[in-house]
């Protein structure tokens, strides 16, 4: 099963949460763990890759750390014992990316890692130009902030996902960047020229846009949270948008 086959089967689903993905990585049959483990590995990896340049970590190290994390995902040794009533996904992921960093002797495991395996191509230079870009905080923080920007790509994906199933495409196209910051949100009257709507109509759009990307963060950081409640998600959803303040 390749990496694209995947995507194109997991995409614009919310029928699985983090904790189930973590679950068949842990217990399921091969197959089901690489599957599970090539999903998590395409949404978390940079920031653990940002972690680890934050504290101290070489380009080449961090990049030998991340798959060799990916890699003792994938046989389940590293999270077999998960739970999800013990925690966030977040803090379980990076509690178990430092247990891999300790104990890695990364000159002997980068020469056998996982027997030659890479379960997904990492671009490694952009995360590094996006790496040197950025306002350098602590390496949790930086954790925090690149998971934060994770969750909020994976509701973008969601949403244009619905859209372009509905044949709405060029609304999508038109409108997200302004609800999210890309493009002025004022200037709708000329959005509203090129997709040939009234602005009245293109601003009711907009505003039902605005509805469905804040669902899908929701769902997505629900997805991370274990067993909670509603209060648990709004905590975590509230905290890691304070990661952008």
């Amino acid at each position: 099963m390749t990496l694209t086959s995947v995507a194109h089967k997991q995409e614009g689903r919310f029928a699985q949460t983090h904790w189930s993905v973590v679950m068949r990585a842990g217990h399921g049959t091969e197959e089901e763990r690489r599957e599970a483990v090539e999903r998590l590995c395409r949404t978390y990896w940079k920031p653990l890759y940002y972690f680890l340049r934050g504290s101290g970590r070489s380009r080449e190290e961090a990049e030998d750390v991340v798959q060799e994390f990916f890699v003792q995902l994938l046989d389940g040794r590293l999270l077999a014992s998960a739970d999800p009533s013990k925690g966030k996904f977040r803090t379980l992921i990076l509690t178990a990316l430092r247990n891999v960093e300790s104990s890695m002797l990364r000159a002997e495991r980068a020469l056998k890692r996982g027997g030659g395996i890479t379960l997904v191509p990492l671009d490694v230079a952009q995360a590094e130009e996006g790496w040197q870009a950025r306002e350098h905080l602590s390496p949790a923080a930086e954790f925090d902030r690149a998971w934060a920007t994770a969750l909020l790509d994976r509701a973008g994906a969601r949403v244009r996902s619905e859209y372009e199933e509905e044949g709405k495409a060029a609304l999508f196209e038109e409108l997200f960047p302004r609800i999210t910051g890309g493009k002025a949100a004022d200037r709708l009257v000329e959005a509203a020229g090129r997709l040939g709507m009234t602005e009245i109509a293109v601003r009711t759009a907009a505003s039902r846009m605005r509805r469905r990307y804040a669902d899908a963060m929701r769902a997505e950081v629900a997805a991370t949270v274990g067993v909670g409640d509603a209060a648990d998600c709004q905590d975590e959803m509230r905290y890691l948008l304070d990661c952008f303040s």
